[in-house]
């Protein structure tokens, strides 16, 4: 099963015929309570992860669907020198296709508008955080392996060396032609803004991956059943430890180590800089180190 998923994912003539048939299968299963549920991170800081969780919960199914932002701009805004646009309306009739009781992925930066979207159709939002040293990390063998991906030749092309594209994602790819890549400070400053807002529950990839991946079995029980309480699917400490041991998987298609600090094996001493320079501050905000001596 991970070798089709890993075909279906990497295959862009597949994905185009088994997205849509799943949907139109999700869009059938009307049966379930709601809330409509949101899974939302920065890429690659453990959307995965928290749907393979989600997909194990009670009464609760993935719709197919998963988003970025930037498939919504209008199309005026995607000519070159065009300010940046979108379609609100748009955007809303794609999560309201979301059925209840069930939940969708996307890598949405907060607007005042998605916020209020997400208020109108009863959406319950969990966001998951990543040790952003590890999401760099993580984001570079993604690029570097994942040939359907726009940024995956030029990452390949102009950083022949894994040092150089580590480096690259830490501080960033100026646009070349296409989209490029924003520094990680940038972006997670953009992220971060998830956390706070009314609606929203914030879990952390190092409490989900539980002793198996580095973790503690005590905070990821937590971790499941306070996610249960936030999107109305509540657990008793039995149901929290059988889903745990469904979810935590290496055989995923995307999911390739799901360690915590694995950072450790890769960051140089310019790469420490660096992402001091970049993201050190942000760091420190989301409770991953007390300071920069790190």
């Amino acid at each position: 099963m991970a070798g089709i998923a890993r075909t279906v994912t990497e295959s862009a003539h597949l994905r185009r015929v088994a997205v849509p048939a799943y949907r139109a299968y999700a869009r059938a299963m009307v049966f379930y309570p709601g809330p409509r549920v949101l899974a939302v991170s920065m890429p690659k800081a453990g959307t995965h992860l928290l749907s393979s969780l989600l997909t194990n919960f009670p009464r609760l199914m993935f719709s197919g669907r998963h988003y970025a932002l930037r498939q919504f701009r209008t199309e005026e805004s995607l000519k070159a020198g065009a300010e940046r646009a979108f379609d609100w309306p748009r955007l809303e009739r794609a999560l309201r296709a979301v059925n209840r009781g069930q939940f969708m992925t996307a890598h949405f930066t907060p607007r005042a508008e998605v916020f209020e979207i997400l208020e109108r159709l009863g959406y319950r939002t969990v966001n998951i955080i990543r040790d952003p040293r590890d999401t760099v990390v993580s984001s570079t063998h993604y690029l570097a392996h994942l040939k359907r991906h726009f940024l995956h030749e030029r990452m390949i092309d102009e950083f022949p060396e894994a040092e150089g594209r580590l480096m690259s994602v830490i501080q960033g790819l100026p646009a070349d032609g296409e989209r490029g890549l924003p520094s990680v400070g940038s972006r997670l400053r953009r992220y971060m803004q998830w956390i706070g807002r009314p609606g929203v529950h914030v879990c952390r990839f190092e409490d989900l991956v539980g002793d198996r991946g580095g973790g503690s079995v005590e905070r990821q029980l937590h971790a499941i059943e306070a996610i249960g309480a936030h999107i109305k699917r509540p657990l008793d400490p039995g149901q929290a430890e059988a889903i745990a041991g469904r979810t935590w998987s290496q055989k995923s298609s995307t999911f390739r180590k799901g360690v915590i600090g694995d950072w450790r094996n890769h960051f140089n001493d310019e790469h420490k800089r660096a992402f001091k320079e970049q993201a050190g501050a942000e760091l420190v905000a989301l409770g991953y180190e007390d300071d920069l001596d790190w």
